[in-house]
């Protein structure tokens, strides 16, 4: 069956079918050829997203694309340039902060992209930046994105491997944090080398101008994260206030979200989660072929003869991240490699909430790197830059993430310390 699936999906990845209709379509004949009825197949599928955790993609999916339409990321970029214009190279670092901000609304890599870029990019090639370094940063702050909560590849990772959401979004807030402080780093030794503008500093009263401007804003992450860490919501609940409050907030507030605007949204929002649905049902098919197949005892085996180190298991993981990265979609990477190494990295005593978090900041780093970077291709595309070139310039950024991740598999606190303080 194994040989089955492997030469039906990469055949299907060829001809050019997306990977989701391409995992699925190769499960389902490895199963048929494996002797199992096709009935079994379709209740597997069906069972594997009937799921309460489930609910809050769709809900996240269309609380980013109402934050993105209503006018939110003006106010939040706008903020952002005010307290760190003044420093050299200010605007990259108001960009970093922009999508810390986003993210903490949106949970997608992809729509961060697309609307700091839109908001960021323009003005920093007027300023003087270089058109490499605007993507490049662009699109390395975007995978803070998926890293803080709430992030759509997080809860893919926990309804694979059944981890708690709730654990993984407070496990991805202190690294998080510390990948944009990097990244400013970094932008620091770049703004420093290459002479990067200072913008003028701005007063107290224009601060606080912008700091109630977006204050309406500031307040849906605090309300998502809040009410998550403290118990008053779970993750799905949490994902349908940040729907009503975004939805009234861009139709009262900003004005600019008129009712007739949400059908479009929550259609494209369907059809989002129609894919990330597809992915994970085609993923409770792989996981049967793998279980009938010993994969994962084999892949323990594999790994057992090389160390039973779980910090040098951890390190052979993340190659095998960044390798994957480079080939296949971020949540595709979760679906297919998760289940293989999940078992064996539990096995060894690796702490799953650590697991989760290096998984997914390790399958980040392929947003950014070609072929597939998906946040390297929009940031390109918006400053007109070829992809290499874009690639090239925002490798301090991946070097500065890369950084993190190994540190969190040396230093698991880092991504645990918050999440297990819950419990207390």
């Amino acid at each position: 069956m194994i040989t089955a699936l492997l030469l039906s999906f990469v055949l299907l990845l060829v001809l050019g079918m997306p990977v989701s209709f391409a995992l699925a379509i190769a499960s389902a004949l490895a199963l048929y050829a494996g002797g199992v009825p096709l009935s079994l197949i379709v209740q597997r599928m069906t069972a594997s997203i009937d799921s309460f955790v489930l609910l809050a993609v769709p809900f996240f999916l269309l609380a980013g694309q109402l934050m993105a339409r209503s006018g939110i990321s003006r106010d939040i970029v706008g903020l952002s340039q005010s307290l760190l214009g003044h420093f050299r190279g200010g605007v990259g670092h108001a960009n970093v902060a922009a999508s810390v901000l986003m993210g903490g609304m949106t949970g997608s890599a992809v729509a961060d992209t697309s609307s700091t870029g839109m908001a960021m990019i323009p003005p920093m090639i007027e300023r003087g930046y270089p058109a490499p370094f605007t993507a490049a940063i662009t699109a390395a702050s975007s995978m803070i994105s998926v890293v803080i909560p709430p992030s759509v590849p997080m809860i893919i990772f926990c309804v694979v491997t059944g981890v708690s959401v709730s654990e993984l979004f407070m496990a991805g807030l202190v690294p998080g944090i510390l990948m944009a402080l990097g990244m400013m780093a970094a932008t620091a030794l770049v703004a420093r080398r290459q002479g990067f503008p200072r913008e003028p500093r701005q007063n107290a009263r224009a601060i606080l101008r912008a700091l109630r401007s977006s204050l309406i804003a500031l307040t849906l992450p605090v309300v998502i994260i809040g009410s998550i860490r403290f118990g008053v919501a779970t993750p799905t609940e949490a994902s349908v206030v940040a729907v009503i409050y975004a939805a009234l907030v861009g139709r009262f507030w900003y004005g600019a979200l008129p009712f007739r605007a949400l059908r479009p949204l929550a259609l494209e929002a369907a059809a989002t989660t129609g894919v990330v649905m597809l992915m994970i049902a085609a993923a409770s098919l792989y996981g049967l072929i793998l279980t009938r197949a010993q994969v994962p005892q084999a892949a323990a085996a594999a790994i057992g003869t090389l160390t039973q180190d779980p910090t040098l298991v951890l390190l052979l993981v993340l190659v095998i991240y960044v390798v994957a990265g480079a080939i296949l979609d971020l949540g595709a990477n979760i679906i297919i490699l998760v289940p293989v190494l999940f078992p064996t990295v539990t096995t060894l005593g690796i702490d799953p909430v650590q697991f989760g978090v290096v998984t997914v900041m390790g399958l980040a780093l392929g947003l950014v790197t070609p072929p597939v970077g998906a946040c390297l291709f929009i940031a390109s595309t918006i400053a007109k830059v070829p992809l290499m070139v874009t690639a090239r310039a925002a490798m301090p950024f991946l070097i500065s993430t890369l950084a993190l991740i190994v540190a969190i598999i040396l230093v698991p606190e880092i991504a645990t310390w918050l999440p297990y303080s819950m419990r207390r």
